[in-house]
């Protein structure tokens, strides 16, 4: 009886030491993960689970069409209450995309303000936070189509520089909350430049100029393995 109760408390205590990891996002993140049989791509949290342990647990928790403020409507059920160690927080296409598409973007204040909040929420149950910044809407300079909506370069130009204002937000404040900072926009621009002689809207690093191709999901992968191992 003493030996049995023994295995089990080193079967709970195993559990215990697991690393629980959560994303927090979109579309993009809710894309990370492959369905068995779900097309031909292989999603970046679908292949970080196949390269840290077992110990490690990942959770997808990316709804798509989100913006910060759906966030905000859900980060206690689909975060804090489930006490990760890790959490990545994806989120900005939309508050942007949707702003010229929709008329239903972000402010980028209002923005802030939702991050700063989840931010400050997320550090107090003590788990680890890396911040990243939005990626591309198009990956070309000139015109661009996207669900079918055309943007003219001028569009184009302002939805480029707003992604470079919002990511800004995420860079200070994740110098402000000292947390990890994956600066995605940053290394989407730098690959698109070095990649993308052709000046393509889509194809290099998306399918459509927003969402991941397979290389697009592996360069994410790459860069997030880093804060897991």
């Amino acid at each position: 009886m003493k030996k049995l109760s023994l295995i089990i408390l080193v079967i709970m205590t195993a559990c215990n030491n697991s690393t629980k990891v959560i994303f927090l996002g979109d579309s993009i993140t809710q894309q990370g993960e492959n369905s068995e049989g779900e097309g031909t791509y292989k999603g970046f949290i679908t292949s970080l689970r196949e390269n840290v342990s077992q110990e490690v647990e990942l959770i997808n928790k990316g709804i798509g069409g989100n913006k910060v403020s759906d966030l905000l409507l859900r980060y206690n059920d689909d975060v804090l209450k489930l006490k990760p160690n890790i959490v990545f927080i994806y989120i900005g296409i939309n508050d942007v995309w949707h702003k010229y598409d929709w008329g239903t973007g972000s402010d980028i204040d209002i923005y802030e303000k939702g991050l700063r909040k989840i931010i400050t929420d997320i550090k107090a149950v003590g788990a680890k936070i890396i911040l990243c910044t939005p990626t591309v809407i198009g990956e070309n300079n000139g015109e661009f189509k996207l669900n079918n909506n055309f943007k003219d370069i001028d569009t184009m130009e302002i939805m480029n520089k707003d992604l470079d204002a919002f990511s800004d937000v995420v860079r200070n404040l994740s110098s402000e909350f000292n947390t990890d900072l994956l600066d995605l926009r940053k290394k989407f621009k730098e690959y698109i430049s070095e990649n993308n002689d052709q000046n393509m809207p889509k194809g290099v690093l998306t399918s459509d100029g927003v969402h991941l191709n397979n290389e697009g999901n592996k360069l994410i992968a790459d860069e997030m393995i880093k804060f897991l191992n």
